[in-house]
């Protein structure tokens, strides 16, 4: 039987690092919420399978080991912090929702859209960013013991490729099929619109596997024009009703709508691409008039 859970769960599904990272800021900042000081815990997500080849996990690899291993950790940071909703955000469960689900039937999820010519530029910015220890310390402290030096080559190599010349990481967010390839025939920008695709279909795909009560969509642009409305009903689906008007208001004091429409900067060859890239996606997540935009 999996380990019981104490608190419940809330796991924000999103392609976005911009997007995820404010949103779990935010619902942290409420009484009750918490999470790791950490920006990602992949290691914990990929215990027992850490040499699939990309960061897809198929259901059934939620083995019973697995399964205790993950709900132990959640557990733990609920006893040390003494919380009531466990938060997290790992960008890399867009491709896994099913195998989340598996683990956690019993949370809640939130899935956060965001338009992905904005997030690609972002993302960029990520592959080629230089080497920071104390984000690095952080991540290796929340990683399973007996993965710890497989994780510490990994990035480690990864980190002298680009020491030595290249112009970017070998690895960074979410790990797609085909990644490899593409990079062989696209772009930089275009990968990380790919990316972005490639997780944004694999949540779609999967959160039919959730039950209606169980899940709310959120669009980023629609959270950071009007963040206190966006963030009242996300609390409400989470049944924290406690969370005072004032509470609220502080919680979404930072949030701003600046990098809305960020690809607007790009060049037009670089729109161009992503617009190509992009276009499809966005209106089946029903961005209107995307073309215009």
């Amino acid at each position: 039987m999996p380990k019981e859970l104490n608190h419940t769960p809330v796991i924000i599904i999103g392609a976005g690092r911009t997007g995820t990272n404010m949103l779990r800021d935010v619902i942290c900042s409420i009484a009750g919420f918490g999470t790791w000081d950490c920006d990602e815990i992949n290691p914990v997500w990929r215990y027992g399978n850490r040499f699939e080849p990309t960061d897809i996990l198929a259901p059934q690899l939620a083995s019973p080991k697995v399964k205790n291993y993950i709900r132990g950790r959640f557990n733990q940071l609920k006893e040390s912090q003494n919380l009531e909703f466990v938060v997290e955000k790992t960008c890399a469960n867009s491709l896994r929702l099913a195998f989340v689900h598996e683990v956690f039937p019993e949370a809640k999820y939130i899935l956060i859209n965001r338009d992905g010519r904005d997030v690609a530029p972002s993302a960029k910015i990520r592959w080629a960013a230089p080497f920071e220890l104390n984000y690095t310390l952080k991540k290796l402290k929340q990683t399973p013991l007996r993965d710890l030096p497989y994780y510490v080559w990994k990035f480690g190599i990864n980190r002298l490729k680009q020491a030595f010349g290249a112009d970017r990481l070998s690895f960074w967010g979410p790990v797609y099929p085909g990644i490899d390839a593409d990079f062989k025939t696209k772009s930089l920008l275009e990968v990380c619109a790919l990316q972005w695709q490639a997780c944004v279909h694999a949540t779609q795909a999967d959160k039919n596997q959730l039950d209606a009560n169980q899940f709310i969509e959120v669009k980023y642009e629609q959270f950071v024009n009007n963040p206190q409305e966006e963030l009242k009903t996300i609390l409400e689906f989470l049944g924290k009703t406690s969370a005072t008007s004032e509470e609220v208001s502080e919680a979404v004091a930072r949030v701003s709508n600046r990098s809305v429409g960020s690809h607007e900067k790009l060049s037009k060859e670089e729109q161009q691409a992503l617009n190509e890239i992009c276009e499809p996606t966005l209106q089946a997540l029903n961005y209107d008039n995307v073309s215009n935009q």
